[in-house]
């Protein structure tokens, strides 16, 4: 999905003088590079899930590493780990919301006549990741949890 058109958004980047698009872009391209040429991943192509599980641990990173920045007086430094963050969010597709994560867990308690017990929890979870591949797993796990409790 994104690596087919990367070097396209890297020089379109480049003739803009954009170089806060062009250095994460970059990184992006290493990114997906080091995971193809990783031991564990080297029978495996890159599928689309992969890509954004790669590009949410870019954001992660660069919003962690702001923190330790501003921790650190370096603004500056924080300043352009914010604006990389910016950049590969908006390739990532929006989030689904609590109310959508709920409305699935219901949903699939329902459907599948499933309990909401502790015992079922991962059950409720990998459904709820099936149903909706781009919602944050944290909160998933914790809408489950207080549906379980």
């Amino acid at each position: 999905m994104i690596k087919e058109n990367l070097n396209k958004m890297i020089m379109e980047s480049m003739k803009a003088h954009d170089t806060v698009r062009t250095e994460a872009y970059r990184a992006i391209k290493t990114a997906f590079m080091n995971w193809e040429t990783s031991k564990e991943n080297a029978s495996k192509t890159l599928t689309d899930t992969d890509e954004l599980q790669i590009l949410r641990k870019m954001v992660k990173e660069r919003q962690e590493s702001a923190v330790v920045y501003q921790n650190a007086n370096r603004e500056d430094l924080a300043l352009n780990e914010m604006n990389e963050a910016g950049v590969i969010k908006e390739l990532l597709p929006q989030a689904a919301s609590e109310e959508d994560i709920v409305k699935a867990f219901i949903l699939i308690r329902d459907e599948e006549h499933l309990e909401p017990e502790k015992k079922n929890m991962g059950i409720f979870v990998k459904r709820i990741k099936a149903a909706l591949p781009n919602a944050d797993g944290k909160m998933i796990a914790q809408i489950v949890q207080k549906g379980v409790v």
